[in-house]
């Protein structure tokens, strides 16, 4: 954990929000952070088992003399959320390389997912929950909307939402490693003109599925049987807004899976059929989930728990960054030792892992966040 959030990186980044403290404290900012980050590694120990696991991985810290759940509940309200949204951007990276690449380009999912978190007043107002307003069902619950490298499950971006906020609109918030050289996947549920010409003048190409009664407007018939075709906004539609975004020529790709009756569409903006033959890329599309196995990851398996800890939308915020900094520490040590061994990181056990990183943490000398500051 360390090695992909050094001391000095936690430092710039707490400066940078101003949250460095005024006064020595023994629960410091920097501290607050690596204990973040631990509670998202052993989810189901209380505060005060994490501070004894912690203390076990770096004897020489100081007596925690005082130190209790609300205090440490006050440290993590001090730090607030942005500093691990912060952390995390800087954290971030793709890790794919070389044979994990298409054709140049490196391939992206763009999906959702929703998270449980605990049954608050402010989390409920804030995030909201299923059913009605006068029955409503089960947990308040965060929605996720990510960007992640599919050869390597390594999350790069991600923007959090309500239960009521719609995954399309979430999603425009998603600003990093989408741009030139990238290939974005992404499913029906995210479509919108004015987002697809948003992402392609950021460089990047698109490959994602639609329903079939879009892109019907066929203007050529290509040699491996997709077509060119033009999708223009509807012209009776309120969600579009009064500035209507502009025709674009789309490449159609139409298959059937075996045993499935349904028609899979999708449309790309890789117009060259004879670089991009449409068998290809609807073998391709197909690895639009992996972005489902990196939720399956992080909620299942890292998670550990049917329901966040967290009882305040910004203590929600700060758990979910720090899910994704852990996670992708971890992928990022799957993604070294599959490079050492060579084999593919993403068919390499992610719940081993992630016992490889817990381990590291209570063994002695290998959790230094009370590093001399510079």
């Amino acid at each position: 954990m360390t090695q992909s959030c050094p001391p000095e990186l936690v430092d710039r980044v707490v400066g940078e929000e101003d949250r460095k403290e005024k006064r020595r404290r023994l629960l410091s900012a920097r501290f607050t952070v690596y204990f973040v980050l631990a509670i998202c590694l052993f989810p189901q120990a209380d505060y005060l088992e994490v501070l004894r696991l912690v203390k076990a991985g770096e004897p020489v810290l100081r007596p925690w003399t005082g130190v209790n759940k609300s205090s440490l509940t006050r440290a993590r309200q001090r730090l607030g959320w942005t500093v691990l949204r912060e952390l995390f951007h800087a954290v971030a990276r793709p890790l794919g390389a070389g044979p994990q690449l298409f054709r140049g380009m490196r391939v992206l999912a763009l999906d959702g997912t929703l998270l449980a978190v605990p049954d608050s007043a402010g989390n409920l107002e804030t995030f909201g929950k299923s059913g009605s307003q006068r029955a409503p069902m089960g947990y308040p619950q965060a929605r996720v909307v990510a960007v992640a490298e599919c050869s390597t499950h390594a999350v790069l971006d991600a923007v959090i939402g309500g239960f009521k906020d719609s995954e399309r609109i979430v999603s425009d918030a998603l600003e990093a490693h989408i741009g030139p050289g990238t290939l974005v996947l992404a499913d029906r549920g995210l479509w919108g003109l004015a987002r697809w010409h948003r992402l392609r003048d950021r460089g990047s190409h698109l490959l994602w599925r639609i329903e079939r009664r879009k892109a019907r407007r066929v203007e050529d018939v290509l040699p491996d049987g997709s077509y060119l075709a033009r999708i223009e906004a509807n012209k009776h539609s309120k969600a579009a807004g009064t500035h209507k975004a502009p025709p674009v020529r789309v490449r159609v790709i139409e298959y059937q899976v075996d045993g499935q009756a349904d028609v899979v569409r999708l449309i790309t903006s890789l117009l060259d059929h004879e670089q991009y033959p449409a068998a290809e890329l609807a073998a391709l599309y197909a690895r639009r989930w992996e972005i489902e196995l990196v939720f399956d990851e992080i909620k299942t398996h890292q998670r550990g728990r049917p329901v966040l800890r967290s009882q305040t939308p910004d203590g929600v915020r700060q758990e979910i960054y720090a899910h994704l900094i852990v996670h992708h520490a971890t992928r990022d040590l799957l993604n070294e030792a599959a490079r050492l061994h060579q084999s593919v990181a993403e068919r390499t056990s992610f719940t081993r892992a992630l016992h490889v990183v817990r381990r590291s943490v209570i063994a002695p000398g290998g959790f230094s966040p009370l590093r001399p500051q510079a």
